[in-house]
């Protein structure tokens, strides 16, 4: 497998000498005969001998966890940084972990139950199972809320301390610890949650009294979650550009840029968008809201319809999936959320745009900045965008500056 990717001797003879040699020949011949392009298979192969020199020192039955894992990617990214291989640890970091992750699942060496500390699996299947029936119908939210408290208890595993030990100074230390890579917002998502699951502990007894109350959120000003996101004028620029090509990451990321815009889709949303959720002869469209899990039908506009249809007439690879937009590299794959986010960026225009909010909840933002300033009234854009409390729209009058503007001028210019 090697001799088909590496002509260069030492590069070879670097691959073939390296660690679990044949674990990463059989890794590589598995992508291969699902049709992985060459390029992807080179740098998946590169990563792998990152990977298996990281993990060579462990016993050949070791199963890693995802904590293992994250150890593993953040020293690794850490070294290409302070090497000047990379100005930043971020993509080193996402990179290897990915590659690590299916590596070790591809020759069974990872964990199954990983991503959540497995002697605390059953409190927190039975945490989810509680908010689903009472705060948190949506299952978006209790799979983010999983995530978060299984990241948290991971965070004690490394330091060896017991969920039932665990105190105020030790969320304290992890939050510290997260608040070199999160914003303010993410960690007030990400403790609301912690602090639900140490309510929910010392409801069933399994923790100290007093630490969800212990807890501070960090603070959130009025102003501070306004919309971003590009004007309308950007958005058509934007549509513009996507429009003029006939390739099929072009076809395919036009009618991509349309749904998100037209329609205000959340990334979730046009990323579940099934080929039977289109309705060609009555002109609709379904889509299963993200937060609400709520089913609606809406109607097929016409040039969203015509971008969705010149897609998969002539840029839509061949796939037995169901899901409409797939990546364009074999094996075809529906897309993440990584992807539509780059698709987003790439045509955005640079000029006049902010540096926040330039992936798909910004066009989700401007479309219902649009309506609003077209003067659609709350219920209506709200209905457009699926929310289910007037209060998530309202928010969008205050940036109708040019409005506010204007009603400033008449009422009070007489004061000066």
């Amino acid at each position: 497998m090697f001799e088909t990717l590496f002509s260069y001797p030492a590069v070879l003879r670097r691959h073939q000498d390296g660690p679990l040699a044949a674990e990463r020949i059989a890794y590589l011949e598995g992508l291969a005969a699902q049709g992985t392009a060459r390029g992807t298979l080179l740098r998946r192969a590169r990563y792998c001998l990152c990977v298996a020199r990281a993990v060579e020192h462990r016993s050949a039955d070791h199963l890693f966890d995802h904590s293992e894992v994250e150890g593993l990617a953040m020293a690794w990214a850490a070294r290409r940084t302070a090497d000047g291989w990379a100005t930043g640890p971020r993509w080193p970091e996402e990179h290897f972990r990915f590659v690590a992750l299916d590596f070790l699942r591809g020759i069974g060496r990872l964990r199954l139950s990983s991503a959540t500390p497995g002697r605390y699996e059953q409190q927190l299947n039975d945490f989810i199972a509680t908010q689903r029936e009472g705060r948190w119908p949506s299952e978006a939210t209790c799979r983010s809320a999983r995530w978060q408290v299984a990241r948290f208890l991971s965070y004690l595993e490394q330091h060896d301390v017991a969920l039932g030990d665990a105190e105020a100074r030790h969320v304290d230390s992890y939050f510290q610890h997260m608040a070199q890579r999160w914003s303010r917002s993410s960690l007030r998502t990400s403790a609301t949650m912690v602090r639900s699951w140490f309510a929910h502990c010392e409801d069933r007894g399994w923790v100290r009294p007093g630490v969800a109350a212990a807890m501070l959120l960090p603070r959130i000003y009025r102003h501070e979650g306004l919309p971003l996101g590009p004007t309308w004028d950007g958005v058509g620029r934007m549509l513009t550009k996507a429009a003029a090509g006939e390739k099929p990451a072009q076809l395919r990321d036009h009618a991509i840029l349309l749904l998100l815009s037209v329609y205000g889709w959340r990334s979730g949303e046009l990323r579940r968008l099934a080929i039977e959720d289109l309705d060609w002869q009555l002109e609709r469209i379904r889509v299963v809201r993200s937060k609400s899990s709520r089913e609606e039908t809406l109607p097929l506009e016409p040039s969203v319809g015509n971008a969705i249809a010149r897609y998969l007439r002539h840029g839509r690879p061949t796939s037995t999936s169901r899901i409409v937009f797939l990546t364009l590299r074999a094996p075809h794959r529906p897309l993440s959320a990584g992807g539509v986010y780059d698709i987003v960026c790439r045509y955005l225009p640079t000029v006049d745009s902010p540096s926040k909010g330039r992936g798909p909840h910004g066009l989700r933002h401007a479309c219902a900045r649009h309506l609003v300033e077209s003067g659609r009234s709350f219920k209506e854009v709200g209905d457009h965008l699926g929310h289910r409390s007037p209060d998530a729209t309202r928010i969008y009058a205050k940036v109708d500056l040019a409005s506010l503007r204007k009603v400033a001028l008449s009422d009070l210019g007489g004061l000066s």
